[in-house]
């Protein structure tokens, strides 16, 4: 590969991001100039992602819940939500079953998994995860 100078501009390994290229079945083959340039796009991706949930925090700590806020308010960022969804503790899932139920929104396959997910950390169908 001729992108050895350009390789040390990057901090995302180049084999990686091709192996995730190449795990698509459409994807014969990866060439150095396309492999570059989706994983200086990527690193720009999550420096820019990274910068605008650092806006939402108080102090120097950059945490998970302030980049899934970020996610879940942009609609641009649409196709991240079901992968970082908001973390909520067991009592607010409960509390939030408990409001779907006064309602009646509820059918019988969601209150089957909220018996079987009970204290578990599984991500439930409204889009949080759920954390003790």
């Amino acid at each position: 590969m001729s992108f050895t100078k350009a390789e040390k501009d990057l901090h995302l390994p180049l084999s990686r991001v091709k192996t995730i290229m190449k795990s698509s079945p459409e994807v014969d083959a990866v060439g150095p100039e396309p492999l570059y340039l989706v994983t200086k796009v990527t690193e720009l991706f999550v420096i820019d992602l990274a910068k605008r949930a650092y806006k939402n925090t108080k102090g120097n700590m950059l945490e998970y819940k302030h980049i899934a806020e970020v996610v879940q308010e942009d609609d641009t960022l649409d196709f991240l939500r079901e992968i970082m969804p908001r973390k909520i503790t067991v009592r607010q899932y409960k509390e939030l079953m408990a409001r779907k139920a006064a309602r009646g929104d509820r059918s019988d396959d969601e209150s089957s998994e909220e018996s079987s997910e009970g204290e578990s950390s599984e991500e439930s169908s409204s889009g949080v995860e759920i954390i003790e």
